[in-house]
């Protein structure tokens, strides 16, 4: 694997347990972005939760994360990276360096200069679309 995993709450531990199994929660797309934007949890949380709600869907949707994005930092979703035009990269053996927020199958995840920054390691779990972040905020 071309990137190295390490376990992190995304600051969520900040504010409530994450000691035991039941404290796992769906806040994958909070974390991420939290990570990778530099952004504290809380403040993530609660704006995605805004636009969710404004949107009648979950913080967690595709369509939630691509219109913060864009709404926030003025992001566009970059299209998934394949092998020569046909298998798509694992999460571990993603190519590009610099900070990504990546989607997968029903999860969204963080590269941060060469490290995977996640509750758990996904890096076998296949690389969708990504959002590129520059410098920390890309503002």
């Amino acid at each position: 694997m071309k990137h190295s995993f390490k376990q992190s709450h995304g600051g969520r531990e900040n504010h409530t347990s994450v000691k035991f199994k039941k404290d796992r929660t769906n806040d994958c797309a909070i974390r991420a972005i939290a990570h990778a934007c530099d952004l504290p949890y809380v403040t993530v949380r609660d704006s995605l939760f805004d636009l969710a709600k404004e949107m009648w869907r979950m913080p967690n949707d595709n369509e939630v994360i691509e219109r913060w994005m864009i709404k926030t930092f003025d992001i566009k979703r970059n299209s998934p990276l394949t092998h020569h035009g046909r298998k798509k990269y694992k999460i571990g053996n993603f190519p590009l360096e610099g900070i990504f927020i990546i989607r997968s199958s029903n999860h969204v995840t963080c590269i941060k200069d060469g490290v995977l920054m996640d509750t758990w390691d996904c890096r076998d779990w296949k690389a969708q679309s990504y959002y590129t972040i520059e410098n920390g905020k890309n503002r």
